[in-house]
This record gives C-alpha cells, structure tokens and sequence, in this order.
C-alpha cells in the first residue's frame, strides 16, 4: 500500500473502526449493520486487492473477519433456513464434505511441517461462508441491491487507481472481478443501460495495458460472451454476437488501425501493446518465463497429481510444497499451489473432495444455464464462467484476495434457481407446461430490474414466483422464448 501513500496498519484501522462501529449499530439498526460491514469487505477488496485482503495477521485476515461478522450480524434472518433452504441442498453436502476434508489436511499439514499449512482453513472455510451468504442473499429485497449496485463499478475504478498511483496490481484477482462485473453489465445493456458494461471494458483495456496478461483477459471476454449465448431467447439465435454493436466495433477497429499506421511496434499500441509485447518477448527468447507458461502449468498440474494419487482419498495436506522439476531446473512452487483450483483441491483434500467440487461447479452452470430465459440467471451464468476461467489458471479458489469472491458466486448462482413445489416426472422438466406449481424460484440478483413498472413489481415478479397461468389452462408459449431446460 506505500504506493498509494496509505500505510497497511493505518488501513486496518480505518476498517477495525468500521467493524467496531457496525457491532455497536447491531441492536439498533441490525440491517445497517450488516451492510456496513459486507461494504467494509468487498468494497476495498474491489478496489485495493491484494493490499487490502492482506491486512492482518496471516493467515487470520481483516477481510474474513469482517465476512464473519457480517454473516454473525445478519444470523437471526438467515439462520433459521440454513439447514432447510431447499435451493441449496446439494451446495449443503458439497460443503460441509469439503469442511472436514479441509480440517484433516490442515491437521495433517501442521503435524508435517509443511509451509502455510494454516492457509488451508481456506478451503474449507470459504465454502460455508458462502453458504451463509447465499441464504441470507435469497432473504434480502431486491430493492436493497439496487440501491448498492455502485459496487459493480469498483473494479475498473480500482484498477485505474492502481495504474495512476503505480500500485501494483494483481491481474487474476482484477480479473474475475471485472469478469463478475461485465456478466451483469451485459444484461443491463440489453435493458438500455449500458454504462456498467462500458466502463468494465474500459478496465479490462487498462488491466491489458498494465498487466499484459492473457488469463485474465480471457476470463472477461468469456463472461461476457457467456452471457451473451445465455441471454439469447432460443437457441436457434445464438449463432448472433450481439456482445458488442456494429457501431461500436467499427469505431475501435477504426481507432485500432489508424493507432497502428501512427506507430512502427506493434507492442507501442495502446491497451494491447503490453500483451502484444509479451507474445513477442516469449516467441524471441524462448527460455523466457512467457514462452513456457502454459508448459510449465501442465508440469504442475501433472506433478500435483501424480502425489494425489499417492493419496487418494485424504489427499496430500494443506501447504504441501509441489516439487517441480523442468526443463531439468527443479522448481519450488509451494507458495502458489499448482495455479489450478480443480487440481488444487484433489492435490490438498483428496480425489473424493475434489470432484465433489468440480460437479458442484458444473451443477452451478447446468442449473443457471437450463434457466437462461430469466436475466437474472443469464448473468450468473457469465459470472460463473469468468470464474471457470481463472480457477482453470489460477488459485481462484485458494486465496483470501480471490477465493471469498470465487466462492460467492458460485453459491449465490447455485441458489438462484429453485426447486418445483410439486414433484415433476424425471425426464418432463423441460417439456412440462411452467404452471405455478412447477415452476422454480428465481432469485433477483443485484442491479437487474431497474425498469419496469416499479421495483416492487419487479420484486414480486422475481423474487418469489413468476406470475403464470393454471396447470389445467397453459398459455401457447412465446415463439421466441424456449421452455425452461431445453
């Protein structure tokens, strides 16, 4: 934080000061409270990145404490339904399963020595405090999300700060937090408002420029173009890119080539010069860091599973160093895990935990995806895949700076569909009439219904049941919106 002339212990002040002040409002004002402490968290996260979500006293951060609290805080409305929310009972199993496996490899890992073993509480933890968090988001009003929306927009203007105080920025995490944003601005374009969607591209530019990496570039434009296929109302119309308007791709690639004729390097070209550099740097030198990234991951990822297989079902323990060896230069890779979280959590946890993570991830997707007529769903689907992404490449899942957000998503998104209150015959979900019996819930995520008659209606039209006509009496359906499932 000295570059952006804010001392570490001055900033975990400033937000222990928050946190006490919103304990002190708990009796008073509970709902303020809670706000103040889930802004206290994510805000700065959006914002600073690493510099904030390590504040602390590693590896107990001011970041988790103040998740903490804030699902303490907001207990008595989500507590109660923790156990019984039918939306999340597969989330349910998934977690709790990864809780234990999670405490014996941290044990495990501290009777062995290894370094770190203690930052494995992570993934074990993380997963339960999106549970809470999932409960108590499914109990919240969609007015309250729309009037906090401005947390959207924190991404791009952190990453414009980092770059005009020289802060250093960390791209995964900047990443999937722009990836977050541009899958919910894309469903806000299409309802006419187009200013979230334009300004997380104008920081995915500025990530590009300064970071001249490709994951995370590739994991924005994959929310976006997610969003785009979900969001289409038939299949039969996803063969269209309407990401983007005509107008707006011929003005850049107008300004791309008149840019390009002015300057003799293709790495002098703003936004895309710092990647484009890069892919030159590894094709010139080919013992480069850039020219063996992608060899050196697979190496990884085969290491790490070579000694999963030793340990099949408890994995090898939280904080085990990966031996590395390549290109015959042996290679301590402990600190960073294998930069996969699929393979991260079957080398810690074991075979069993790990795919039981990797089919709540594709649960996530299927779920949100069979209910993609809805916006809601179709920007949580984008989101989760720009998270896909960054766990495919990264330790999206694994780290306090990149795993709480990771772990967010995918709980809300796993939540957002509903069960049907009576039972449907396997196999006729997608083809049964929606009547109000069988239809799911959806749950209204942030900053998607700002049109409309009121927010009221649109409160009662998403957050509890779509209106719908009568099992006996289905209204003929729309010639451009498939049923739900197909």
């Amino acid at each position: 934080m000295g570059a952006l002339g804010v001392d570490s212990a001055l900033l975990g002040l400033l937000f222990s000061a928050a946190c006490v002040g919103a304990l002190l409002l708990v009796s008073v004002f509970r709902r303020v409270a809670v706000w103040l402490l889930w802004g206290a968290a994510l805000a700065p996260l959006f914002l600073f990145g690493r510099d904030y979500a390590t504040v602390g006293l590693d590896p107990v951060y001011l970041l988790d404490v103040l998740v903490a609290l804030a699902l303490l805080a907001g207990s008595p409305v989500w507590a109660s339904r923790a156990l019984s929310e039918p939306r999340l009972r597969g989330y349910r199993m998934c977690a709790i399963l990864l809780a234990i496996a999670a405490a014996q490899a941290v044990v495990r890992g501290v009777s062995q020595g290894y370094p770190g073993a203690m930052k494995g509480c992570i993934l074990g933890l993380y997963p339960l405090f999106a549970w809470a968090a999932a409960v108590w988001f499914l109990t919240q009003p969609v007015e309250e999300f729309l009037r906090r929306r401005w947390l959207l927009y924190l991404p791009t203007t952190g990453a414009l700060l980092m770059m005009v105080m020289g802060g250093s920025i960390m791209p995964a995490a900047v990443g999937l937090y722009l990836a977050i944003a541009g899958a919910f601005g894309m469903v806000l374009r299409k309802r006419g408002d187009s200013r979230l969607l334009l300004w997380t591209l104008v920081g995915s530019a500025c990530l590009t420029a300064a970071a001249d990496k490709r994951g995370p570039l590739l994991a924005v434009g994959a929310a976006l173009a997610a969003t785009t296929l979900a969001s289409r109302a038939c299949r039969r119309r996803t063969v269209q890119w309407p990401a983007l308007t005509w107008s707006f791709l011929i003005v850049g690639l107008v300004a791309v080539i008149s840019v390009s004729v002015a300057y003799r390097q293709p790495s002098d070209l703003p936004v895309v010069g710092g990647l484009v550099g890069r892919m030159q740097a590894s094709e010139n030198d080919a013992d480069s860091e850039a020219a063996n990234n992608v060899e050196l991951r697979y190496v990884m990822w085969r290491t790490a599973l070579d000694v999963a297989r030793s340990e099949p079902l408890l994995g090898a323990g939280a904080g085990r160093p990966i031996e590395v060896v390549f290109q015959g230069a042996e290679l301590d890779k402990a600190a960073s895990g294998p930069h996969n979280s699929f393979v991260g959590y079957v080398y810690y946890l074991g075979w069993l935990a790990g795919t039981a993570f990797a089919l709540l991830i594709v649960a996530t997707l299927w779920r949100t995806w069979r209910a993609r007529s809805h916006p809601v769903a179709s920007a949580w689907f984008g989101a989760t895949v720009g998270v896909c992404c960054i766990a495919f490449t990264n330790v999206a899942f694994e780290t306090t700076y990149i795993g709480l957000p990771s772990w967010l998503v995918v709980a809300c998104a796993f939540a957002l569909v509903g069960v049907p209150r009576t039972a449907v015959p396997a196999g006729d979900i997608g083809s049964a009439p929606l009547t109000r019996q069988n239809s799911p819930d959806i749950a209204l995520a942030p900053a998607l219904s700002g049109t409309g008659p009121s927010v009221a209606t649109a409160h009662r039209s998403w957050r509890r049941r779509p209106v719908l006509a009568p099992a006996a009496d289905p209204p003929p359906p729309r010639p451009e919106v498939c049923p739900l499932g197909r």
